[in-house]
C-alpha cells in the first residue's frame, strides 16, 4: 500500500505569533532536510489559519509538504524536527492511501 503525507508547516513562531524565519529562508531549510532523508517531495506556499491552544487565531504564511513513497517512522522523525526548528505547537499532517508509481 502507497501513502502520501501531506504536512502543513505554519511559519509564525508559537510564542510570539509572527513569523521569525522569513519564507525563502524557511524553504531552504525544508528543502535541505527532505534532500537528507526522502527521495522526492512538492512544496507550495500556502496561507494557513490556526488557533492555537490558548485561543489565540492567526492567520500566517504556511508550507505545504506533499512527500510520496515514506514510511511513518520517517514522517514523524521530519515533524519532531520541523517543529524544533520552526518553535512551532503542532503540525498537521495528513496520510492518504494512493496508487502511486513512477513512470
Amino acid at each position: 500500500m502507497d501513502y502520501k503525507f501531506t504536512l502543513y508547516l505554519g511559519l509564525n513562531d508559537k510564542d510570539t505569533k509572527s513569523q521569525k524565519i522569513a519564507t525563502v529562508e524557511a524553504y531552504k531549510i525544508v528543502e535541505n532536510l527532505l534532500k537528507a532523508d526522502f527521495d522526492g517531495a512538492t512544496i507550495f506556499e500556502a496561507t494557513g489559519l490556526y488557533k492555537h491552544e490558548n485561543g489565540t487565531f492567526v492567520t500566517e504564511k504556511s508550507l505545504r509538504i506533499e512527500i510520496l513513497f515514506a514510511q511513518d517512522n520517517q514522517i514523524r522523525d521530519l515533524v519532531g524536527n520541523l517543529k524544533k526548528m520552526f518553535n512551532q505547537e503542532s503540525i498537521a499532517v495528513e496520510k492518504s492511501v494512493i496508487t502511486s508509481e513512477l513512470w
